[in-house]
């Protein structure tokens, strides 16, 4: 009797939440990197890792930034994530709008919210508009943007929680009831692994011009 295969524990700390009214949120994420869950969440709709490991080759197989960092269509924002980096703690908000700008807040343990060159800072009065949350959860948001937990799950976990969103066992329980896997198109994670590849070639190039075919 063949055993079992183990099945693999979903990864925690990673959670994006969208504004799905367009029925394009299946599509856009098939298109991605990293296989999902995505559990509707009354207004909302929760997309999370599947898996520890995105489809694309290494530096870009952390499944967590490959979600943080892809951009949606208008149609799907605005959008609000919470995800663990390394030791960092990361908010991503993508506003509403043709031109909105993606706006970050970054946090690591020893420094507490620090700026990240080339990253527009989101302010407090951005993640309370972006989840809907009203005047009165300022002072929270204040406080748990200004707190120094151990570590940056726990940190996120504060700043969901005080901004009233749905979805915490998502983000931090990796047993939470999820919704439906959807997997990456194959072509897709093609396509970006030879650009990223085509990328590099062009740094080396321009880094060590006598490596270029027929360079002296």
């Amino acid at each position: 009797m063949t055993p079992a295969l183990p099945i693999p524990r979903r990864p925690v700390g990673g959670l994006l939440l969208v504004n799905d009214e367009s029925g394009k949120l299946t599509a856009w994420t098939r298109r991605g990197l990293v296989a999902v869950h995505v559990t509707p969440l009354g207004g909302w709709t929760g997309i999370t890792p599947a898996s520890d490991r995105s489809r694309a080759a290494a530096p870009y197989d952390d499944p967590r930034m490959a979600l943080a960092a892809r951009p949606l269509p208008g149609a799907l924002r605005p959008s609000i994530g919470f995800f663990v980096a390394g030791r960092r703690g990361v908010v991503v908000v993508q506003p509403a709008g043709w031109r909105a700008v993606t706006r970050w807040v970054v946090w690591l343990p020893e420094a507490g919210v620090v700026h990240a060159p080339g990253l527009r800072a989101a302010e407090p009065e951005d993640l309370l508009a972006f989840a809907g949350a009203g005047p009165r959860a300022a002072p929270g948001l204040q406080d748990a943007l200004a707190a120094t937990p151990g570590d940056a799950l726990s940190w996120l976990v504060g700043i969901h929680a005080a901004l009233g969103l749905p979805g915490r066992d998502l983000l931090m329980a990796p047993e939470a009831p999820v919704g439906t896997l959807v997997e990456p198109d194959d072509d897709s994670t093609a396509r970006f692994d030879a650009l990223m590849r085509e990328e590099a070639a062009h740094l080396a190039e321009v880094a060590h011009p006598s490596r270029r075919p027929g360079g002296s």
